[in-house]
């Protein structure tokens, strides 16, 4: 096509289908994957529907790589991506249609590297996987088995991939797209206005971020920040200009395929590149961060803008391309590093659901410390070491609740700054701080003396109303009780976590034994409750105890309701612990005058195992 004029408008037609006829059309690796959700696929649909037999429609700008037997999409793949999805389910819906060049696209197409498999997959067994298809959106295990795909490199963007070829099937199977009608769809698309940017090297990536298109999915801060790295490096220029940039584009290539596996390498709550980001420039940047004060930059709250001020101010080539591997290795870390280590070490994924930020950033640190070669980041230490981490973010904060510090932070940024080379030494800093504290003037000298003292005298008020002022603490001392009992509750808690009460809040009369009722008839409400608190057994008091607590999903709770805790079962959540314990005692919660023992009881086996294994 002609390059000479490259910003006039075009029809997709003129574009891809002559003026690259002979080429592959491929997404880079540098690129996010696709990411068009149910959303923006019905924003297409409902554009088809009404553009179609219609001239004038304009389907955006295009920003393309020429390679001579590819181009690159720089800018536009998602659109691209969603017309080749479209265009395959039109082939299943009308294999009678033999419409020159158009269908050539769907097998022209690659997507980015670690999601073309699937793609080939997709296009090979849709036809089969859409005949019969319900109206019910797939689940991902439906689909990883429906096209044979890989449930350990399963990513998002598969998942989207397979979604957008379910939901055009189902508007034909619905009616707002019509069969019939198909032809005019394809011609509507190639008769579409586009604009095109066709250049010869990688430098106009530069640019990107600023010209997303406003029907598609806003770019993310990791892609503005890739897009600052590469402009530094281009503006600085210089006769590695070129390579530089590819450098940084490859280590962004890494960096997109490790998010669409964050999801699974997640120990609880789904980790983001950006809280990536944010941890990563807080202790380790360009690699040049040594003292506490340089680890407490950016702050913990600071936004988006801010962190791209942050590197905005630091900005040269030198600092672009140490910021990409530096930040590589980091999502590594975290998406690839830590699960394998967790298979053998369960600590790792234990640190991480009782701190996540904290613990981010001190795996962060000792896995580049420690690492088994140059450049490997794949440093570990030992149990020991690990149980000293989680004792220390089990109890550092204490001294401030306790003696009611209020803005005294605990300087974690101090702590990682004094690190050393070994695993000997980064015990032994943990070991001085899980001693002394963050203010040994309030501790004496011994923070966790004070924190035992303070939960012997405190005992009593533990086992009636668990969560004074250490809410998150004994959520967690739950989690690692249940698993003290045998009980595998990891999935549990990589969802969003809730606490069911065994014996609910919202307990009914009739529950109560007869000889403890109090009379059914009552002349209002307010002599209802009246009754309640004169008449009733102390249930009040220990209906909030420790021993009440169990870990659930949302979902789970809502499901459980406020059912009688002789009718709820929990084996279906987990099997062990107290979720199999409780099927064995269901029999004895029929009898309401055995409940606050059975609660009671509960309460202070959890309670000395906080005191015997977690503050041992």
């Amino acid at each position: 096509m002609n390059t000479t004029k490259q910003d006039e408008n075009h029809t997709f037609q003129s574009i891809f289908l002559k003026g690259f006829s002979n080429h592959r059309i491929k997404v880079p690796d540098y690129q996010r994957a696709y990411s068009w959700e149910s959303k923006q696929i019905d924003l297409f649909i409902g554009d088809l529907v009404s553009n179609a037999n219609r001239g004038g429609y304009y389907f955006g700008h295009f920003i393309v790589e020429d390679s001579a037997s590819y181009v690159e999409l720089v800018d536009g793949q998602q659109r691209f991506t969603t017309v080749v999805l479209f265009l395959l389910v039109c082939q299943i819906k009308r294999p009678d249609l033999c419409i020159q060049g158009i269908f050539d696209l769907v097998e022209r197409f690659e997507t980015v590297g670690y999601d073309q498999s699937a793609l080939l997959k997709i296009r090979k067994m849709s036809p089969g996987w859409l005949e019969g298809r319900g109206n019910a959106e797939p689940k991902n295990e439906a689909i990883i088995e429906a096209f044979s795909l890989e449930e350990k490199s399963f990513t998002y963007s598969q998942r989207r991939l397979a979604l957008a070829v379910w939901q055009f099937h189902r508007a034909f199977e619905k009616g707002r797209l019509e069969a019939s009608h198909i032809p005019s769809y394809i011609q509507m698309l190639c008769d579409s206005l586009c604009s095109c940017h066709v250049a010869k090297d990688k430098t106009v990536a530069v640019n990107i971020f600023e010209m997303h298109n406003t029907r598609g999915v806003p770019l993310k801060l990791i892609e503005v920040v890739k897009a600052k790295l590469m402009k530094a490096v281009y503006d600085e220029g210089g006769s590695q200009r070129d390579k530089n940039i590819e450098s940084i584009q490859s280590e962004f290539a890494i960096i997109h395929s490790v998010e669409e596996r964050l999801s699974v390498s997640s120990f609880r709550g789904e980790m983001t590149l950006e809280a990536i980001l944010r941890h990563h420039l807080r202790v380790v940047d360009d690699g040049g961060k040594k003292s506490g004060e340089a680890m407490d930059k950016p702050p913990r709250n600071a936004s988006s803008d801010d962190l791209i001020r942050y590197i905005s101010d630091k900005l040269s080539a030198t600092y672009a391309m140490a910021l990409a591997t530096e930040l590589r290795k980091s999502a590594q870390i975290i998406c690839d590093v830590l699960p394998e280590w967790d298979r053998s070490e369960k600590l790792v994924g234990d640190v991480m659901i009782l701190h996540r930020g904290l613990s981010c950033e001190f795996f962060l640190l000792i896995c580049r410390m420690l690492e088994s070669s140059e450049g490997m980041a794949d440093g570990q230490v030992s149990g020991a070491t690990l149980r000293l981490w989680e004792k220390l973010l089990f109890t550092h904060d204490f001294h401030g609740r306790h003696h009611n510090l209020k803005g005294m932070r605990d300087n974690f940024p101090k702590l990682f700054s004094e690190f050393g080379p070994d695993e000997k030494c980064i015990a032994e800093v943990i070991g001085r701080y899980l001693n002394l504290g963050f203010r040994d003037d309030k501790t004496g000298g011994d923070l966790q003396k004070v924190v035992r003292d303070h939960l012997v005298n405190a005992q009593g008020w533990f086992l009636q109303n668990a969560f004074l002022g250490w809410r998150s603490k004994l959520i967690y001392a739950l989690y690692k009780y249940e698993i003290f009992k045998g009980a595998d509750i990891r999935s549990v808690m990589k969802e969003t976590i809730s606490v069911e009460h065994i014996l609910p809040q919202g307990w009914d009369w009739s529950w109560i034994d007869e000889k403890d009722s109090p009379s059914k008839n009552f002349d209002s409400d307010h002599d209802r409750e009246k009754n309640r608190r004169e008449r009733g057994p102390d249930i009040d008091a220990f209906i909030n105890g420790l021993g009440n607590l169990l870990l659930v999903t949302r979902e789970q709770n809502s499901a459980l309701s406020n059912e009688h805790p002789a009718w709820k079962s929990y084996l279906d959540i987990c099997d062990g612990g107290s979720y199999a314990e409780h099927e064995s005692n269901r029999e004895c919660w029929k009898a309401s005058e055995k409940w606050k023992k059975l609660i009671y009881d509960r309460g202070e086996n959890i309670f000395k195992f906080i005191l015997e294994e977690m503050l041992k």
